[in-house]
């Protein structure tokens, strides 16, 4: 299992991803996605920031269908486990509520997020 972060949620729509072969391998075994990505997606859409060709609602309907995903509903033990840990460079919750997730389950983190790569060491893209 892996846990996708935004920027891959948004790569996987792509017809010619760019993560490696072995990452795409990995993610069809099994993928986690935190809610707050479908939030991360909605607003850049909603601010003309990206384009997707899709609703952000749609998005999540269809990766709810997709049966090696799992969407994970952010609960108030997640936003804890997200700042009970020290990482004063990135103060963003999406990041950190991702980075937390993945800590607390040994996952990898499929991101190109300098920031999360710089802090976490199972970065794979």
């Amino acid at each position: 299992m892996v846990i996708l972060d935004t920027c891959a949620i948004i790569e996987t729509l792509k017809s010619s991803p760019s993560y490696t072969s072995k990452t795409a391998n990995l993610m069809s075994e099994g993928a986690y996605i935190m809610s707050v990505s479908f939030a991360e997606i909605a607003c850049k859409i909603r601010l003309g920031k990206l384009e997707l060709g899709i609703s952000s609602r749609e998005l999540f309907k269809r990766y709810s269908q997709i049966e090696h995903v799992e969407i994970i509903d952010i609960g108030a033990n997640h936003w804890l486990d997200s700042i009970e840990f020290v990482w004063d460079e990135n103060r963003d919750p999406a990041d950190r509520i991702i980075v937390a997730f993945a800590i607390k389950n040994e996952l990898p983190i499929v991101t190109t997020d300098k920031k999360i790569k710089k802090f976490y060491r199972k970065v794979i893209w």
